[in-house]
């Protein structure tokens, strides 16, 4: 049974389409899917009607379809790795993923590789080259689609470990033409221990390169404490890509922190869009900051029973996650206002013996009241609201990894922006500024951006 073609035929058109209305179409119908009983027949009619077709619903559809095969699938695909080892190729292959492979020995990988070689011979090699005892030898000499899938797709620790080295000129030749090296690129630099993985790119030549490209070069060449004309010149050369202000913004802040020059000063001082860049240079200027009617208030009578440190955070997180709508669906199917991620919430019910209706969780009460369960349990782990923000729309593993880098390190030149920008949020710098206007239209208080992240290194008594 080959099944891997079936499974990405399905999950493919995931986020092809992805307006308001489609989005929302789509958790509907998937409420109903997850409401009616086993029948080929109506979920493939309720299947009809739906646009994208994420891991929520085809977990869902595989409940529902009566179809061995497609039960199948979605077992696969959510198989731990020791139980794969057991299984057959057509399983593995939909199922192990190189994180998840890692976690096995050399003798489980070996047995596994035996199993697929033949049916599956680019993972086998794959899974060959990370079981190997110098794996980056092997990878800088495969073909151009294994370097970016072993590199894309290993755990951090691994590329940390066993992938830091600067690639040879004949591998950055074979992948720098590619659409995927610009992911490739903020893999290397989002990491700040991956120093000779990054030296790589120190002198790389970005003139057919987009904004970003001469961005994160230049964030490079921050990170490895190349202060000069050359890191100056990645970040001229964004900014003369840049189309956004936004994005203008974010190169001239650079520059300003590297030069200190009125030009870079100026224009931070004439842009019209109110981001954490310009936020800045308004704060250091002693200027009077209007926030204005886009910084919208919640006001319902359940509200008064929060302290206004509360009120400041609901009304950040929903102003920067939902701009306040309350129907809002995102393509993972976090919900309503404060995008309550609904698998979050499926485990907070369970936890917690709780009764709610899927389609419930839009209702602004009970929507508040799981992200309070949420943001409760991330403040027994991190004091700083910022932090609560990174682990509220990830999660407290993905966060606690990130930590591991090195980054918001107080001793590092140019933090905490430089570890924002390798954070690679940008809903967490519009969350800072959200959280700043809301102290002053709340509590009536001027925070700055230094009070802000005050104590921004200090996590919690338990870490």
């Amino acid at each position: 049974m080959r099944f891997k073609s079936f499974l990405c035929f399905l999950l493919i058109s995931s986020y092809v389409y992805s307006s308001e209305n489609i989005l929302k179409n789509d958790f509907d119908n998937y409420v109903k899917l997850s409401n009616s009983e086993k029948s080929y027949e109506n979920t493939i009619n309720i299947l009809e009607h739906i646009s994208n077709v994420n891991k929520v619903i085809f977990d869902e559809y595989a409940k529902k379809i009566d179809l061995d095969e497609t039960l199948a699938v979605s077992q696969c695909l959510n198989a731990k790795a020791k139980e794969l080892v057991d299984s057959y190729s057509d399983c593995i292959a939909v199922g192990l993923t190189l994180k998840k492979a890692l976690t096995l020995n050399a003798l489980e990988l070996n047995a596994i590789v035996q199993k697929i070689q033949d049916t599956y011979p680019t993972l086998a090699k794959e899974l060959k080259i990370i079981n190997s005892p110098i794996p980056f030898t092997k990878v800088v000499s495969s073909s151009k689609d294994m370097i970016y899938d072993v590199y894309l797709n290993v755990n951090n620790s691994f590329l940390y470990e066993r992938l830091n080295y600067k690639l040879p000129f004949n591998t950055i030749e074979k992948i720098k033409d590619d659409k995927r090296f610009e992911k490739f690129l903020s893999m290397a630099i989002s990491n700040p221990k991956l120093n000779f993985l990054q030296s790589t790119f120190l002198e790389f030549d970005d003139t057919n390169y987009n904004y970003e490209t001469s961005f994160l070069l230049g964030l490079n060449r921050v990170l490895n404490k190349k202060y000069d004309l050359k890191t100056n010149i990645y970040f001229e050369n964004a900014l003369l890509k840049a189309i956004p202000q936004k994005d203008k913004d974010k190169a001239n802040f650079w520059l300003y922190l590297l030069n200190k020059d009125e030009n870079s000063l100026n224009a931070l001082k004439e842009s019209n869009d109110l981001n954490i860049y310009t936020l800045y240079i308004k704060q250091q200027l002693k200027e009077k900051i209007k926030f204005g009617d886009n910084f919208k208030l919640l006001d319902y009578n359940y509200f008064k029973k929060y302290s206004n440190d509360k009120k400041i955070l609901i009304n950040s997180f929903a102003k920067t996650l939902s701009t306040f709508d309350e129907n809002k669906v995102s393509p993972e199917f976090n919900l309503g206002l404060m995008q309550v991620s609904l698998r979050k919430a499926e485990k907070i019910m369970l936890l917690n013996n709780l009764i709610t209706k899927k389609e419930e969780l839009f209702d602004l009460k009970i929507n508040i009241d799981y992200f309070n369960y949420i943001l409760d349990d991330l403040k027994s782990d991190y004091s700083h609201p910022l932090m609560c923000f990174y682990g509220y729309i990830n999660n407290k593993e993905y966060l606690n990894d990130k930590f591991k880098f090195d980054l918001f390190n107080t001793k590092s030149l140019y933090e905490p922006y430089l570890s924002l920008e390798l954070m690679g949020n940008e809903k967490a710098k519009a969350f800072i500024v959200s959280f700043i206007a809301y102290t002053k239209i709340i509590d009536n208080k001027e925070l700055s951006l230094e009070e802000f992240f005050k104590n921004l290194f200090q996590l919690s008594v338990s870490h």
